[in-house]
């Protein structure tokens, strides 16, 4: 959670700072709303954002938008905010009609509206995606780095790479009722193509039994690392998105077994 928290934070910067200044103005500190700089910022933020979005697909081969699943919940939850806030506005103007802009001003209303609707845009489509790219290709480098500094002669490696909440405050009522997402990725050591299945059995602290997984049939390229999908793995998520499986209590050790086949046999 820190790529996305440490991004969303930068994001919000340039709106605040708008706010701020729409503030101001309000109180007469200032003849009129900074749009300028604001803008100039949030544009070298976008750009910078597209930028490691654009390496992630080159480098990665990671989708330049998230899927239509998640598109559509982005839009869905961007529409609902600014439909609350259209309703309140024009409820508002017809309850207080005439009323000095003092008391109630609809085209600044209609104006946050319209910033906070393409504030949201930005974040499901393009900033909150990145973040999460960046999480799951730090996973990624993570692991090759650790497989290379590790000798094994075995066919398949399983590597677990870390068990967390997604959540911001861990504290909260809300992120103590939240499982675990584990992340375990496989590779497949051998010069040529294999089906590969494996189990997968997570263990706590004290080295005491969490759950047993079975794999779904992964098809790796000769030397390719995976993340592991099981049947906990929301499929309708982006790749980056997406976690091995779920459990009550944080991973401390795994043991793993796993089979394989040449990707011909039936």
């Amino acid at each position: 959670m820190g790529f996305v928290v440490v991004m969303a934070l930068i994001f919000t910067i340039p709106f605040i700072w708008l706010g701020w200044s729409a503030i101001d103005a309000g109180n007469g500190k200032r003849e009129k709303i900074d749009w300028k700089k604001p803008s100039i910022l949030l544009f070298i933020i976008i750009a910078l954002v597209g930028a490691m979005n654009y390496y992630f697909y080159h480098s990665y081969q990671l989708p330049l938008l998230p899927n239509f699943f998640e598109g559509i919940i982005g839009l869905t939850v961007t529409g609902a905010i600014v439909f609350i806030i259209a309703i309140v506005n024009i409820i508002v103007s017809i309850t207080h009609k005439g009323a000095p802009k003092s008391v109630h001003n609809p085209k600044a209303v209609w104006a946050f509206a319209g910033i906070l609707g393409v504030a949201f845009l930005l974040l499901f489509s393009l900033v909150y995606p990145t973040a999460q790219k960046a999480a799951y290709v730090h996973k990624i480098e993570t692991a090759m780095q650790a497989l290379a500094e590790s000798e094994t002669d075995k066919e398949v490696t399983v590597l677990f790479m870390n068990s967390e909440k997604n959540c911001v405050r861990r504290r909260t009522e809300s992120c103590s009722d939240e499982g675990y997402q584990n992340y375990f990725f496989a590779k497949n050591n051998l010069e040529e193509e294999k089906d590969v299945q494996v189990r997968i059995r997570a263990l706590n602290a004290d080295k005491e039994e969490l759950k047993v997984v079975d794999s779904n049939i992964m098809t790796l390229d000769a030397g390719e690392l995976r993340l592991v999908e099981t049947e906990e793995t929301n499929d309708k998520t982006s790749i980056w998105s997406k976690s091995t499986f779920e459990t009550d209590y944080q991973i401390y050790y795994y043991e793993y077994m796993y089979r394989f086949r040449d990707t011909s046999e039936e």
